[in-house]
């Protein structure tokens, strides 16, 4: 009963989860999401959570704690006892880009969060509607960014943030192709996607749960992709690799999404947090549905690992932050 108060309180999904996550008795796991429901990581938390259901049947909280660029969640997170049954899901950002933009973080995420394994990895699509892409003769990715370079002409992207992956990646192709290119930041993806299908922004370089509905519809048309390599499951939309000749070939927006406890979190937990992430990500039929979403299973690393790979992108993470601008104060 005390479960079911709980959960009717706070008006938070059920979904099961694995034994291997289990500390204790039948304690549900709480995942925490830093997005509203129907924001990436909540997509991931509840299509990773179909899968831990298949494979052990134990309850798992999503929790959504939205708010304040990631801290609210991450704050949460490392407040929480270091025994499996609080995780949370963010974003490489966290790691990297929030710490550089903001002038005074209140957490060391190296030292406040355990940074456990990888599981899911997506990129930016760059849509426009069919109109204006007729309109303007952007038959691709190339023609746009030509046309914007064109004295007179500058494009505007809808971008769901000041500082997120949008803002960073069209900043910097601005900057190496030197097309005309301007940032509007809004408050969230929904509102600019809105803007976008009215005709009142030119471009979204977004993340592809929110925009594949429409280019599948017919009424966005997908130009390219920030990732440096073509998605599997879009063959014929270009990446950054494609465009040496605009200097962004090198480019590779790949935001991957990691399981995180709070800090002092026992190696023998970790090692049940990774098993469980891999049993769920061979689960048949997972895979595809993520692709739906525009996003790819990502092989679970071991902690070490996870957190040599965090280190090692900060310094192209940080030449993006320095490009744009951007700052969170």
């Amino acid at each position: 009963m005390l479960l079911s108060r709980r959960i009717a309180l706070a008006t938070l999904p059920l979904l099961a989860a694995p034994r291997v996550l289990r500390a204790q008795g039948s304690r549900p796991i709480r995942l925490i999401v830093p997005n509203p429901p129907g924001g990436q990581s909540d997509t991931i938390a509840r299509l990773y959570g179909e899968a831990f259901q298949a494979t052990a049947g134990q309850a798992v909280i999503v929790e959504n704690r939205s708010g304040a660029n990631g801290l609210i969640a991450m704050d949460a997170v490392s407040k929480a006892a270091p025994d499996g049954t609080t995780v949370g899901l963010f974003s490489i950002a966290l790691f990297t880009t929030l710490p550089m933009m903001m002038a005074r973080m209140p957490l060391d995420v190296d030292r406040d969060l355990t940074a456990v394994t990888s599981m899911v990895t997506s990129t930016v699509m760059c849509a426009v509607t069919e109109q204006r892409a007729r309109e303007r003769g952007w038959t691709d990715f190339r023609a746009m960014v030509e046309w914007a370079k064109r004295p007179g002409n500058g494009l505007t992207n809808g971008a769901a943030s000041s500082g997120g992956a949008s803002h960073l990646l069209v900043a910097t192709i601005a900057k190496r192709s030197g097309a005309d290119m301007t940032v509007v930041p809004y408050r969230g993806g929904a509102p600019a996607l809105n803007d976008l299908l009215a005709g009142n922004i030119d471009m979204c370089f977004d993340f592809m749960p929110a925009l594949m509905p429409h280019v599948q519809a017919g009424r966005l048309r997908a130009l390219a992709v920030g990732a440096r390599e073509r998605l599997p499951f879009l063959p014929d939309v270009p990446g950054m690799g494609d465009f040496p000749d605009l200097g962004i070939a090198d480019l590779d927006l790949q935001s991957w999404n990691i399981i995180t406890g709070p800090p002092g979190m026992p190696p023998e937990v970790q090692a049940r947090i990774v098993a469980l992430v891999r049993g769920a990500a061979a689960h048949p039929g997972l895979e595809d549905k993520l692709r739906t979403h525009g996003l790819l299973t990502m092989p679970p690393l071991e902690p070490a690992a996870v957190r040599a790979r965090i280190q090692a992108e900060r310094p192209r993470w940080r030449e993006m932050v320095e490009v744009s601008g951007a700052r969170i104060e």
